[in-house]
């Protein structure tokens, strides 16, 4: 936004810079007419005049008392359809406006909206068929004509938690001489998230099955029979008699149920914006963030690459069966610094649901403002607060140099199977960590902001089929 005093305030009204807004154009005519009778009253000593200009004088401020003394009565609800909404989809914006008495001619309503979405709406409550913004129309609800439907439509074009509103209107007297602008609501938030992409079923990372289950067995040795055998009971197939066990304890013996447990993947995104901010030109340039719980952030494009590939392959990944653990480059929640969806806990995400808590979690995170104590610059031990330490690491982070990306192999080890994911827009910006990754046995892939997220899982299962690379779930 220009600084005060730029161009920007040459658009405001002399009127309403000087806050003398309480009155209309036709109102402050009336004035000035009434100053100009008392004035012609003085120099020509006529009575008659002073009478007018009292007139003249009065009605109008008499009209913005009337105006700013009386009691608002409007009420308004606000609802998206959808809610939340993708990047680049439509979504529709209905305002329920109720009122006790119809609205008096002549009032108008503003949309407030964030700047990102253009234009605000405007409508006029005596000309409904003309709300003042394309694709916008009105209508009434209720035979008592006590609420009035307005609708618009929005298509974001960035994610985010949006704040929209508040509604305002602008309510005058019968005369149309004086003005009283109104904030009828409050924002509502209007959460914007990335998209979740669907991905080819490649069995990246280890085939877990249709079900997404590793069934981990004992295993079947003279030593632990009795580990893995209980006595008969009702019911039980015979089929799962276990014959060395019963001949041994003499009474009939079947094997315990088989034991599943869940796969599990970490998924670690490096949110200092060091790796981020290249040239600061085209997909380096900073872009902010909004979030309606709490103060705006930060992101640039190649960082937007890594929150939709992170949505994208955890909602593939959480399909199979696997559950995801989120986390930033300190070890913690990558939602400490959003509002968690409601049905993600402590950074973790499974099942059926995964795909849209990751969308809602994900949506406002933002780059931090300054590097952080926990970084890998920090030196931290190895491994310290990733995860359990079991199953597949996917990491996310930009241009590094040697020595960070060499932090980074000693703080998450190699005792797992890593992916690594180097985004920058420059390819000279991949070079250094993408060759200490791989030396070091992860698997590393440099990658454009403008690759499909697609593209680049399949690169990763040509790479995981050219080295024989694994997950160990």
């Amino acid at each position: 936004m220009p600084p005060p005093g730029h161009d920007g305030d040459a658009r405001v009204p002399l009127r309403a810079r000087l806050h003398l807004a309480f009155l209309t154009t036709r109102g402050w005519a009336l004035f000035s007419c009434g100053v100009a009778a008392l004035l012609l009253a003085w120099f020509l000593g006529r009575r008659e005049l002073v009478n007018i200009s009292i007139f003249l004088l009065a009605t109008p401020l008499l009209s913005a008392a009337v105006v700013g003394l009386g009691r608002s009565r409007l009420h308004v609800r606000r609802g998206f359809t959808p809610d939340p909404v993708v990047v680049g989809s439509p979504t529709e914006v209905t305002l329920t406006l109720h009122h006790a008495t119809p609205l008096p001619a002549g009032t108008v309503l503003d949309e407030q909206l964030p700047p990102d979405f253009g234009n605000s709406p405007t409508f006029a409550s005596d000309d409904p068929d003309d709300p003042g913004r394309p694709g916008s129309t009105a209508g009434s609800a209720g035979g008592d004509g006590s609420a009035t439907i307005y609708r618009y439509r929005l298509r974001p074009t960035h994610r985010g938690v949006y704040p929209v509103g508040p509604l305002h209107a602008r309510l005058t007297d019968p005369f149309g001489l004086a003005v009283r602008p109104i904030a009828v609501d409050r924002p509502s938030p209007l959460t914007v998230v990335p998209p979740v992409l669907n991905l080819p079923v490649t069995g990246v990372l280890g085939s877990t099955g249709t079900h997404g289950t590793a069934t981990a067995h004992h295993q079947a040795t003279p030593e632990n029979d009795d580990v893995m055998t209980r006595e008969y009971r009702d019911g039980d197939s015979l089929r799962r008699v276990h014959w060395p066990a019963t001949a041994r304890h003499q009474t009939l013996m079947v094997r315990q149920e088989e034991f599943q447990r869940t796969p599990r993947a970490t998924v670690v995104v490096d949110t200092r914006p060091g790796p981020y901010q290249g040239s600061y030109i085209g997909f380096d340039a900073p872009e902010e963030i909004p979030n309606f719980l709490g103060p705006a952030g930060s992101t640039t494009g190649c960082f937007d690459w890594i929150i939709t590939a992170v949505v994208s392959m955890g909602a593939h990944l959480a399909g199979q069966g696997y559950e995801l653990e989120v986390l930033d480059e300190t070890g913690g929640p990558l939602a400490d610094n959003a509002a968690p969806a409601p049905g993600a806990a402590a950074g973790r995400y499974a099942g059926p649901d995964a795909a849209v808590d990751l969308q809602l979690t994900l949506a406002p995170v933002s780059l931090k403002t300054e590097a952080t104590p926990g970084s890998p610059e920090a030196g931290l031990p190895a491994g310290a607060g990733f995860g359990t330490g079991h199953g597949p690491l996917l990491l996310f982070t930009g241009d590094l140099d040697a020595d960070q990306a060499a932090a980074w192999v000693h703080r998450v080890g190699t005792h797992r199977n890593v992916v690594a994911f180097v985004v920058a827009s420059r390819p000279a910006g991949t070079v250094a960590a993408t060759r200490i990754f791989r030396s070091s046995g992860w698997t590393a892939l440099p990658v454009d902001p403008g690759t499909a997220v697609a593209d680049a899982w399949l690169e990763l299962a040509a790479q995981e089929r050219r080295t024989g690379t694994r997950a160990r779930p």
